[in-house]
């Protein structure tokens, strides 16, 4: 169980002596901390996997006496996982090497929410002694200046919460807790997941709890809401910026890191044609609708390639009874794609009704600008083990989102015509 227990606050530093007041500081806070001597010779080892709840880092950037921007930047790199919350203070006996490693830190992925440049000499009374009370209040204060962050502060603080109520729920009866996973797995999965590999079963295992802890999240938010949330956050009456958020939408579009290396078959599952068969047959690339539909963005610097996603119903994905074949909706994803003045998708006249589009979309950072474009005309199926061979997979749409595709698919399939009175 040791393994699984963190510490909030990381202090980097080959001199213990000089930052003992700061680990006492925020144990009598109760609040968990971890040292890590980065000495190049005596010191420890890097981490091998980043840390999941580390919010604040203390970063000296002089081991041995020596100033390596890149050795620095890898300490934070091997704590703080990719595009994660934390704050940082740059704790240095120089503070003009600072800036060095924080552009380093920008380039990897680890952009601090906040950052302090802080000259370890400021704060030195007497020979040895710091005073670190005036920097953590220094701190604190930078960070009421941004409120908001208190409001998702105390989401996370919910998350938490309902997790260790759902595991209380789960551990109380601590011989049974295996038997009580097991029955959720297959009441979740369906018989069929018997037969299914572990990492599948631990897919379903983890859904079933996801469900659980989305539901159980707000009843724990107990604390009242401040005076400027309510007049800043929460006033919606201003006008805010109106350009779309790409990285945003996608976080609203697509599961977070999804696994997609794995040869499991995820119900909006999106996939790349490979050049093969089915893409001449089924890739909409080519049809007249489409192709006048698009016409426009048909120039040099905008990529477009054919895919598809699975439409199956996320029950029979689950419990595997989507039959011999899986089923899949043909669509095209479009990266950088032409706009008008509005920053709007570009599309020749009128869009047919049967197109379904998803623009302002983030996929990485390289393809930073994407478009996706589905038409319910082009629904088909292929065995399982064809699709995981011929079909590359690159994203996959959140069950909410899957769910509105599937009710207008299911509107325009069973759409009724008009006969004409002549």
């Amino acid at each position: 169980m040791i393994n699984y227990l963190e510490p909030s606050v990381i202090v980097v530093d080959d001199v213990r002596d000089e930052i003992n007041g700061i680990l006492e500081i925020y144990s009598s806070k109760s609040i968990g901390c971890k040292l890590f001597n980065p000495d190049l010779i005596d010191g420890d080892t890097m981490p091998e996997k980043p840390f999941s709840d580390i919010s604040l880092v203390y970063l000296d950037l002089f081991y041995s006496d020596k100033f390596d921007a890149e050795q620095s930047c890898n300490w934070v790199r091997t704590i703080i996982p990719e595009k994660s919350f934390f704050v940082i203070v740059f704790w240095t006996k120089d503070p003009s090497k600072a800036n060095e490693v924080l552009e380093l830190l920008i380039k990897k992925n680890r952009t601090p929410f906040l950052y302090f440049i802080e000259s370890k000499s400021d704060y030195l009374e007497g020979a040895k002694n710091y005073n670190f009370s005036s920097l953590v209040a220094k701190i604190q204060k930078s960070c009421s200046e941004s409120p908001a962050i208190e409001e998702i502060l105390l989401w996370k603080k919910s998350i938490k919460l309902s997790i260790n109520e759902v595991l209380g729920h789960l551990a109380k009866q601590p011989n049974n807790i295996s038997e009580k996973l097991k029955k959720i797995i297959i009441s979740h999965g369906g018989i069929a997941v018997v037969a299914s590999d572990e990492y599948y079963k631990r897919s379903t295992l983890f859904d079933a709890l996801d469900s659980v802890l989305t539901s159980n999240t707000k009843k724990n938010i107990q604390e009242d809401i401040s005076e400027l949330n309510k007049s800043k956050l929460y006033d919606l009456t201003q006008p805010i910026n109106a350009d779309p958020d790409r990285e945003l939408n996608s976080w609203f579009h697509f599961k977070l890191g999804s696994d997609l290396n794995v040869d499991l078959i995820f119900p909006g599952l999106v996939s790349e044609f490979k050049e093969n068969d089915w893409k001449k047959m089924y890739s909409v690339h080519d049809d007249k609708n489409v192709s006048d539909y698009i016409s426009k963005q048909i120039v040099d610097g905008t990529i477009i390639s054919s895919i598809v996603m699975i439409l199956s119903r996320p029950c029979d994905v689950a419990q595997q009874k989507f039959g011999k074949n899986i089923k899949l909706l043909s669509g095209l994803k479009i990266h950088k794609p032409q706009r008008d003045a509005k920053k709007r998708f570009i599309g020749k006249d009128k869009k047919p009704d049967s197109i379904k589009l998803y623009d302002h979309l983030y996929f990485s950072e390289v393809e930073n600008d994407v478009t996706l474009l589905f038409d319910f005309r082009y629904s088909f199926s292929v065995p399982e083990d064809i699709f995981i061979k011929e079909f590359t997979n690159i994203k996959v749409f959140n069950k909410e989102l899957l769910s509105e595709l599937q009710v207008e698919y299911s509107s325009y399939s069973s759409r009724l015509g008009i006969t004409q009175i002549i």
